[in-house]
C-alpha cells in the first residue's frame, strides 16, 4: 500500500518514484497516517456501507465498499 501511494504521489507530482524511493515512501506513510485513526464520518460511512436493513451483511464486496467509503469520507473532510 505505502508503494502505492508513494506512486501514485510522485506520479501526481510529475517525478520518477524509483529515483527518489525513500522520499515518495515517506511521504506516503505521512498521507495514509489520518486513516489510521478514522473520524465519525469514516466510521458511520463503514458502519453504514456493510449494513443492510438493520442486518450485517458478511461478504468481502460489503468490506471493500467500506473502506472504499471510509477513504471517501477521509478525504472530503
Amino acid at each position: 500500500m505505502v508503494d502505492q501511494v508513494g506512486r501514485a504521489i510522485a506520479k501526481a507530482d510529475g517525478a520518477d518514484y524509483d529515483s527518489d524511493r525513500p522520499r515518495h515512501r515517506k511521504l506516503a506513510l505521512v498521507a495514509l497516517g489520518p486513516l489510521a485513526r478514522p473520524t465519525k464520518a469514516m466510521i458511520d460511512a463503514a458502519h453504514e456501507a456493510v449494513w443492510f436493513d438493520g442486518f450485517l451483511v458478511n461478504r468481502r464486496a460489503d468490506f471493500e465498499k467500506a473502506v472504499r467509503a471510509m477513504i471517501r469520507a477521509a478525504m472530503e473532510s
